[in-house]
């Protein structure tokens, strides 16, 4: 199903279209760390396959969205429009995989799981896997991404621009952006941004801020983790030391004002502070 225009969108909304029109950057970013306690020992409890961190805070993204769906929409030149489903794109490295040979090693690949509010955790997972296993070994799942990267792959940087700058002015005309985003259904992502700096012996991670272009593919949010840290916070009013994921959460001011994207970051730590009230003992439930 073709995504669908925002229903009747308010003044407020249009005017913050104009507003945040490219080259202002309309991104929000939110800096938290949740409390990881319960979730370390959810993701312990569920043993083999092994459920990464990543995948269930994939499989949280999906069920956070899919409650606040304003944030689960595209912006297409100056137009809202809504979203069925959610797709997340996660960054895959490929340094030291082969990424599939050619003329030049491949560092950076795209993993995509879509539908992800309609699956379990442990359907996240093996998806995650599964993607992450094909683009480490050159074998792409999305047409579009594979056939995208099979043409610029060893063509001239002229040649990159050209096609990069097509692509992206064919993505503001509404009926060409749909045919893409059918064959590439993101609607946000989730990057591991501070993770390296996160396991420094002797440093914490803080916090960063992440300005996403306004080209090619649009999101609405954008997610980022850091390695979870030991950190001293209060519990019941006394200093105790935690497990703590620290989380970079973006969201397009032109979908969603301050109020929800503070709901939507309570949401998303409710989840992760008890996981198995979601996903169920043994990572199994699907959404109601």
């Amino acid at each position: 199903m073709p995504p669908r225009p925002a229903s009747n969108p308010s003044v407020v909304r249009r005017a913050l279209l104009w507003w945040f029109a490219w080259p202002s950057n309309p991104y929000v970013t939110v800096n938290v760390s949740v409390d990881f306690s319960h979730a370390q020992a959810y993701l312990e409890r569920l043993g083999d396959p092994k459920v990464s961190v990543g995948a269930l805070v994939a499989a949280t993204i999906g069920r956070v969205l899919n409650a606040y769906p304003q944030a689960n929409a595209r912006i297409i030149g100056r137009k809202i429009v809504d979203l069925d489903h959610v797709g997340i794109a996660m960054p895959v490295n490929l340094l030291g995989h082969g990424g599939g040979g050619g003329a030049a090693p491949r560092e950076l690949g795209m993993a995509l799981v879509e539908r992800v509010e309609t699956l379990s955790l442990r359907e996240v997972a093996l998806a995650s896997r599964e993607t992450v296993r094909a683009e480490r070994e050159g074998a792409p799942q999305n047409a579009f991404i594979k056939q995208l990267l099979g043409t610029l792959e060893g063509a001239p940087q002229r040649v990159v621009d050209f096609t990069l700058a097509t692509v992206d002015r064919a993505m503001a005309r509404e009926v060409l952006a749909e045919r893409v985003y059918e064959r590439f259904p993101v609607s946000t992502a989730l990057s591991n941004a501070g993770a390296a700096i996160g396991k420094a012996p002797g440093v914490l991670f803080r916090g960063a801020d992440v300005a996403i272009p306004q080209r090619l593919a649009h999101v609405g949010t954008f997610w980022g983790l850091s390695a979870v840290q030991d950190e001293v916070v209060a519990v019941d009013g006394a200093p105790a030391v935690r497990p703590m994921l620290p989380v970079l959460f973006l969201f397009d001011h032109r979908l969603v004002d301050g109020v929800i994207g503070a709901r939507i970051v309570a949401r998303f730590g409710a989840i992760l502070r008890d996981p198995e009230a979601e996903f169920g003992p043994d990572g199994e439930r699907r959404p109601a």
